[in-house]
């Protein structure tokens, strides 16, 4: 195989996958310091605010203009959601249970990444495919499934749903745990819109792979192709 088949090659699966590498800190100064880090190293970060002690609407305000990289911000706070797409980050990720009470206009849902999360289990093809159903509904920017991985069975289930996605349609399918973390490299091979990957500046679901291994092992699929 030439060297320009494996460039071009490399070069399709890097345009195809999008790594987002959380932000924590439990202190504003803290968080700050860490998103500078990722940012001095990653195309894309994911901002987990709700770890912040006392975050106020101005600390919001700082961490936006801090911001150069593309963002997720994600919150379970109403307020926060509201002025974080109120800011203009990228998206925001909203949990689906909390989005109803929310009444947001059209350019807002053009930002959202709707979630379902199930920490303890990954449920059937049928009330997953339900639950997708109900979340198309909110016509948002981004769907985003993640459930606990407790066996093989599980992670085909994850598989149909990103299978079966629309066409154009954007969604994240995340199996978690140990046992899931085969869905964090394969799903965006299978269409998923991104992935997320740890790093030393913070880590934000059980079984998030370090971002130096996922890339090395994206690296090891080119030269082995």
């Amino acid at each position: 195989r030439s060297q320009s088949t494996r460039r071009s090659y490399e070069k399709n699966i890097n345009m195809k996958i999008k790594i987002c590498v959380p932000v924590i800190g439990k202190t504003f100064s803290k968080f700050l310091k860490n998103l500078d880090r990722v940012q001095e190293n990653f195309p894309m970060v994911e901002l987990r605010v709700d770890e912040i002690k006392n975050l106020s609407e101005k600390d919001l305000l700082v961490i936006r203009k801090r911001t150069t990289k593309e963002s997720i911000l994600t919150s379970r706070k109403t307020a926060i959601i509201i002025k974080a797409l109120d800011l203009k980050f990228d998206f925001v990720d909203v949990e689906f249970s909390l989005f109803p009470e929310l009444n947001l206009s059209k350019d807002h849902k053009s930002k959202v990444i709707l979630s379902f999360h199930d920490y303890e289990k990954t449920p059937s093809l049928k009330k997953l495919t339900e639950i997708v159903d109900n979340m198309r509904k909110f016509n948002v920017g981004v769907l985003k499934i993640a459930t606990m991985i407790n066996c093989d069975e599980d992670i085909k289930t994850l598989f149909k749903i990103l299978l079966n996605k629309k066409e154009n349609e954007k969604i994240i399918v995340i199996g978690m745990g140990e046992k899931g973390q085969v869905t964090r490299i394969i799903g965006p091979l299978l269409g998923s819109f991104l992935t997320f990957a740890s790093s030393e500046f913070g880590k934000s679901a059980p079984g998030q792979i370090d971002i130096n291994m996922m890339k090395s092992t994206y690296k090891l699929l080119v030269t082995n192709h």
